[in-house]
């Protein structure tokens, strides 16, 4: 390991270590983890996932919940364990970000982006309340993967990724933007693919119903937390209740109908795109992939008509790669700040009407810290700067 890494990853992992003992995850009661402990016990009735039951999630975090589940006794162990499951790959996060950050501008903003990655909340509160720490480390790994060259190990990293949740997949279009030929965009689209399809496919094998109901059960779900879900009146969380016994419910609504129907946004956004895909500058510079990539996922986001907290942990490592540090700080804390008024302050209190106050912030932060990247990732220095002075 290199030696500027060795103290912000020894106090990472203590930090994180010490507030599990003090708060273990089985006591966390706006945590996701009972929820997983629950679909995973369903294996002592013989149901598997995709196989007897639906889920709404891509399959390998529902399969490593049950490993987690048949080899721990009891919910404070599978808890502890797949907090500790969950640290790995969180500590990969911190190791990805500071090779970036060392490859783009050098060992010193390495360890600077790695101090601040250590101390931020967003990540914390994504590693307790959910699976996506995980999620982000292959979005990681696969970007890092592909500014080394190794297309190849990018492209099975963000297949795998894909299996987790559907985000990492967004850095297919960029590495199609980027790419070095129409060839090799060809071949890493096709690899990343492939390892999607090879596993989805092997279980729709088994479970045909319950596999194509948990692929569809994402897209059937009504707005929940964003400027959507306010259009449409739903002001409720992203909790899903449903018979997962039952393929057939994948499709019922659980609020009011979109106002503006999905393949309207979709077009929309679609185009705005396009647009930005077809005038971001080819020329490779990673701080500019990177940028990209960031841009990518914040329009992604607000597209999606469902917004959780959580992800806010995915987008943090991408945020302090791509803009100046004190800029990316202020985004990523003011934008932690309304997702913890949102979750857990005010909506486990019932004071839903107050989305109309948070939702319409953390939009505003999203299109601004949208145009702030365009502007960015457009410049092409002439030479090597700090991003603070870029």
């Amino acid at each position: 390991m290199k030696r500027y890494l060795r103290l912000p990853l020894l106090l990472f992992l203590a930090f994180r270590l010490s507030l599990l003992a003090f708060w273990p995850a089985d006591q966390l009661a706006q945590s996701d983890y009972a929820y997983y402990y629950e679909l995973a016990s369903w294996v002592d009735q013989g149901g598997l996932p995709y196989i007897d039951y639906w889920v709404e999630y891509p399959p390998l975090f529902p399969y490593l919940s049950l490993l987690i589940y048949l080899v721990t006794p009891h919910y404070t162990a599978y808890a502890a364990a797949l907090a500790l499951v969950q640290l790995v790959f969180e500590t990969g996060t911190l190791v990805l970000l500071a090779r970036l950050a060392r490859r783009t501008m050098g060992g010193e903003w390495a360890v600077r982006l790695s101090w601040t990655y250590a101390l931020l909340f967003a990540p914390v509160a994504t590693w307790w309340m959910s699976f996506d720490a995980i999620t982000a480390f292959f979005l990681l790994l696969a970007v890092e993967r592909w500014l080394a060259g190794r297309g190849v190990q990018s492209a099975l990293a963000l297949g795998v990724g894909g299996l987790v949740k559907w985000f990492p997949l967004l850095f297919l279009s960029v590495a199609v933007r980027f790419r070095r030929s129409w060839h090799d965009a060809a071949i890493y689209v096709a690899v990343a693919l492939a390892v999607f399809a090879a596993v989805v496919g092997l279980l729709a094998l088994l479970g045909p119903a319950y596999t194509w109901a948990s692929l569809r059960s994402l897209g059937s779900r009504t707005s929940w937390q964003t400027v959507w879900a306010l259009l449409d009146g739903n002001l409720s969380t992203g909790t899903y209740h449903a018979n997962r016994f039952d393929p057939a419910v994948v499709t019922d609504t659980q609020g009011n109908p979109a106002v503006i129907p999905s393949w309207l946004t979709t077009l929309l956004f679609g185009v705005l795109y396009l647009w930005l895909w077809w005038k971001t500058p080819l020329e490779m510079d990673p701080r500019r992939v990177l940028r990209f990539t960031t841009l990518t996922a914040v329009l992604f986001f607000l597209w999606l008509r469902g917004w959780s907290p959580q992800w806010l942990g995915m987008l943090a490592p991408l945020v302090l790669l791509s803009l100046p540090l004190e800029r990316a700080v202020l985004y990523l804390v003011v934008l932690t700040f309304v997702n913890v008024a949102e979750w857990p302050v005010l909506l486990s209190r019932g004071l839903n009407q107050w989305l109309y106050l948070t939702v319409v912030v953390r939009t505003v932060l999203f299109v601004g810290l949208s145009v702030d990247l365009w502007r960015r990732l457009r410049e092409l220095p002439a030479r090597a700067t700090r991003p603070s002075e870029v």
